[in-house]
């Protein structure tokens, strides 16, 4: 995550994914980095453990938001 807030900082747009777990931790962090806006993508924790319909479960649900916010999003103002 500090990798991300890193790029974002130089003006490097970036997407990034997390799960329900650590999402009020990230906004947080991001927060506390001075960063205003980032992309998230917050997924159905866990990641790891799941099966391969599994992970196609969640890559059909993620995959289009990811898509769409790495064209189209932009900070809010």
């Amino acid at each position: 995550m500090v990798d991300q807030l890193n790029v974002e900082k130089k003006g490097i747009p970036t997407v990034t994914v997390v799960t329900t777990a650590f999402e009020e931790s990230i906004k947080t962090l991001i927060k506390d980095q001075g960063v205003s806006d980032m992309a998230l993508v917050v997924t159905e924790h866990p990641m790891a453990g799941h099966n391969l319909d599994g992970i196609k479960k969640k890559v059909d649900k993620d995959l289009p938001v990811i898509l769409k916010l790495a064209t189209q999003w932009q900070p809010a103002k």
